[in-house]
């Protein structure tokens, strides 16, 4: 799969001293983490499939990333009907019906929506926490010059994913 962010589009945004080639090390890394949390990214021809396997806990379920079309949804070994579920927006499917819950093991197969702009977007905010991660908490130079690092990295690298995946409104 070829990248979405390349480092002519990290170097716009962010000053690095980094060759291209080591960003381009940094961005593959970071582009694997959103990948392994919420999927590959869609296409144009809208090929890209996912399979989620999830637990039953209530009437809906709670995917990572917003459904373009389902293609199957399998519970307790069962291939559902489009009749016996309803797709919401921001990746929550509801069992039908009203007030029937969900078996022990779902596994959803789905096409997720095409979220590039936004992955491409939240990929170059993680690259630059990587790039900008430091084991001091702050730093001056002369007074001239001064940083503080965040609090928590993975608190920040939490927020920025937070934009791709599911949120409760």
């Amino acid at each position: 799969m070829t990248s979405l962010v390349s480092p002519t589009d990290v170097k716009a945004l962010i000053n690095t001293a980094l060759s291209d080639v080591d960003l381009q090390k940094v961005i593959d890394r970071v582009e694997a983490q959103v990948t392994a949390r919420i999927g590959a990214p869609q296409t144009d021809a809208l090929e890209t499939v996912v399979a989620r396997t999830v637990r039953g806990e209530g009437c809906n379920l709670f995917l990572p990333s917003e459904v373009y079309a389902i293609v199957t949804i399998v519970e307790d070994g069962v291939e559902l009907t489009a009749e016996e579920y309803r797709v919401w927006s921001a990746g929550v499917i509801e069992r039908i019906p009203i007030n029937a819950i969900w078996g022990d093991r779902i596994v959803v197969t789905y096409k997720p929506v095409d979220d590039r702009l936004k992955r491409t977007e939240v990929i170059i905010d993680l690259v630059r926490l990587v790039i900008e991660h430091s084991a001091m908490k702050s730093e001056s130079v002369a007074g001239e010059y001064s940083y503080t690092a965040p609090e928590n990295w993975e608190a920040e690298f939490r927020r920025a994913m937070k934009r791709l995946t599911f949120q409760a409104v």
